[in-house]
Formats: structure tokens, C-alpha cells, sequence
């Protein structure tokens, strides 16, 4: 059986019955979170939670292990209930001889038994077919479920954000929604911590509202700082000319502003040719790590995308918008800016001044293709 996951629906994962075995892979660890937490309440008698409920960790068990703590008789509930986190390191070779023991394990599991395994998130997780191996997937869909958990987005994540709010007996106001996605983004465990922080703001008071938002939910100067690089390179100009008036009323010294913005875009810019360079070698995300000699060789020293690895997927995307040309022609403009801003007026430089507020705003407009008339 497959399922996909949908939050507050948690019954349809024992509707018609409760199975022996689940697998919850995707991209959403929160929403496996949920599910989870709802299973155990399902199953397991909270009088007998240490009898009857244990976790494991898939890094340190074996598929025996497992089996065997699965295996054990219910003391006073529906079911033994055994949760194995971390299942995602059983996708790489070394691991699989064990995905296999437990793909046939699972066959023999009985009406006492309900193991559920969790593999993490990881880059390109949307992209992924199988939860661990395709031997174990297949054994636990024919005696189990595989449940896939999607990232919520657009109404889906608001209408989550506003059920969970109701939860603590509050309403939060439709423009509070609106900022609070915009400031904290989509992921649905920072979400969480903020709504809690907000619930517990608002006090006594029914609903929460935008200038709740405005007031506990505070972007600190960096978080501004990358929210605005983050926005300029993903081609948002509005978006990034709002940040970039932030910027300049967290630091009221403009060349302080435009020193920092120029150093970490251009470190940006090279972070999206690295990714171009290393996809059109085709080089996944994944293995930024360990990438062979002769194509590490290529990369700079500095500002290597190794070290922002855990960011490659996200630089990956990006860089499939730009262009060669784009890449090449937003080094140059950072570099003329910069020229600018210190003073260095040449005939290249002529469409910058000595005004660097004017000047990162010229600027954005220019890398986010807002002066060739539209955006990208």
C-alpha cells in the first residue's frame, strides 16, 4: 500500500486496520512527526508506554535487532509499537545486505507488531521514488504502507498554519499569516516554534495579528542580509529592494551596507557558477562532498561550493535561471559597483555614482533583469 500523507487525516493510516509495518519517507520531518505521534497514541496504551513502545536508531541496530524488539509480545496494548529513526543511511551500499534481512523480515511480522521506520529529509528528497531500497520499499508496500510526506505549500501551508493556531484556542488574522511565511519561510518546525512564541505573546487575546508578527517574529541584520541576496539572486525585485531599505535602517552607514552586500553576493555568485559548472559535469547535489579530483581541481580555493554543501541543491536550482552570460555579466556589475562606491570612477563605471544607497539599488535592478523590462 502507498500513501501520501495529509496533515490531520491521520486516521487513513490505520483506516481500515492498523498495519504491521510503515515506512515514512519525503520531504516534511515534521509531518512525520505528527504521524508518528499520532500511531503511538493509536496503538499504544499510555499505561504501558515503556512496555510497549521503544525506539531505535537505524546507525547503531541491526535488521535482526530490529525484528527481534518488534517481535516481542504486546504487555497491555494493541501492539508493540517500534520506532527505527535515521533510516536513510540504509540507502547507501554498505547498509543495503541489512535493507534486504529486513525486507524479508517484515513478511513474518504478526497481528502484535507495528514497526515504523523514518528516513530523514535530504537534498532532493521531492525528486526521491524510494524511501530506502527499492527491495525494502516493495516488501513493506505488500505488508505494510509506504507513506510519502510532501512539503505544504501555498494554501495547503496556510491552512496549516491557521488549524494549528485554532489547536491553542486562538485565530491568527490572514495578513499575520502572510508575514509570518514570508519572514520564517516554509518549513514547518521553525513555523511551529514562532506560533508557539506568538500564542504565548498574544496572552489572553483571541487573535494574533500582523503587528504580533512585526514584534516577536524579528529578523535579526544577517537574517535580513541573506533574505536579500537570497531575493536578488532568484530574480525578486521587489521583494529585494523592500530588504535592501531594511538593510540600510538596521546600519545607517551606507558603505558598511554595501561593503558586507557585495562581498556576500559576489560569494553567492560564485557559489550558482560553481553549481552550474559541477550540474553541466553532471554532478549531483549530493555528492558536492566528495567530488573527483580532477573536478575539484577546477573549483577555487575560496568560497568553494564544498563548504557550503549542505546548501546544494538550493545553488543546483538556482543556477539552471542564470546563464553564462548572466553569471558573468553579475561579477562584472558587482565589481563596478564596488569601484563606485570607492571612489574608482572610470567610463565602465559611469552608470553608478558615488551615492552607494543609489548605487546597490541600480544594482539590484540590474541583476534582477528589472531594467531589461521585466523580471526573470
Amino acid at each position: 500500500m502507498e500513501i501520501l500523507y495529509k496533515s490531520g487525516a491521520a486516521e487513513a493510516l490505520w483506516k481500515p486496520n492498523l498495519l504491521p509495518v510503515y515506512l515514512f519517507f519525503g520531504e516534511e520531518d515534521r509531518l512525520k512527526a505528527e504521524a508518528t505521534d499520532a500511531l503511538i497514541r493509536h496503538a499504544v496504551v499510555p499505561d504501558f508506554a515503556d512496555f510497549d513502545l521503544e525506539t531505535l536508531e537505524a546507525g547503531s541496530v541491526t535488521a535482526d535487532a530490529m525484528l527481534a524488539a518488534v517481535s516481542q509480545f504486546p504487555f497491555g496494548s494493541e501492539r508493540r509499537v517500534v520506532v527505527v529513526k535515521g533510516m536513510e543511511q540504509w540507502r547507501d551500499r554498505g547498509r543495503q545486505a541489512e535493507a534486504e534481512r529486513l525486507a524479508e523480515g517484515v513478511a513474518r511480522l504478526g497481528d502484535g507488531a507495528c514497526l515504523i521506520l523514518i528516513a530523514a529529509a535530504e537534498d532532493e528528497e521531492a525528486k526521491r521514488k524510494t524511501g530506502v531500497t527499492v527491495k525494502l520499499d516493495n516488501a513493506v508496500k505488500k505488508f505494510g504502507a509506504v507513506v510519502t510526506f510532501r512539503a505544504l505549500k501555498g494554501e495547503d501551508l496556510t491552512a496549516w498554519v491557521a488549524a494549528r493556531v485554532k489547536r491553542e484556542g486562538k485565530r491568527i488574522a490572514p495578513d499575520a499569516v502572510t508575514q509570518l511565511l514570508e519572514t520564517v519561510g516554509g518549513e514547518m518546525l521553525p513555523l511551529e516554534q514562532e506560533l508557539q512564541k506568538l500564542v504565548c505573546y498574544v496572552g489572553d487575546r483571541e487573535q494574533i495579528t500582523a503587528r504580533d508578527v512585526g514584534i516577536v517574529v524579528a529578523s535579526s541584520p544577517e537574517d535580513v542580509m541573506f533574505a536579500t541576496i537570497d531575493a536578488i539572486a532568484r530574480g525578486q525585485t521587489d521583494k529585494a529592494l523592500t530588504l535592501l531599505g531594511e538593510l540600510h535602517r538596521y546600519d545607517p552607514k551606507p558603505q558598511a551596507v554595501a561593503g558586507k552586500l557585495l562581498a556576500l553576493l559576489a560569494r553567492q555568485y560564485r557559489m550558482l557558477w560553481q553549481a552550474k559548472f559541477l550540474a553541466e559535469k553532471r554532478i549531483a547535489p549530493r555528492d558536492v562532498r566528495n567530488l573527483p579530483p580532477e573536478i575539484a581541481a577546477e573549483l577555487p580555493v575560496e568560497s568553494n561550493i564544498a563548504q557550503l554543501a549542505f546548501k546544494a541543491s538550493d545553488l543546483f536550482t538556482q543556477s539552471r535561471s542564470h546563464s553564462w552570460a548572466d553569471l558573468t555579466r553579475a561579477l562584472e556589475l558587482l565589481l563596478l559597483c564596488d569601484l563606485s562606491n570607492k571612489g574608482g570612477a572610470t567610463e565602465e563605471t559611469e552608470r553608478f555614482g558615488s551615492d552607494p544607497v543609489r548605487n546597490l539599488q541600480l544594482l539590484t535592478l540590474e541583476l534582477t533583469g528589472a531594467t531589461r523590462g521585466a523580471k526573470r
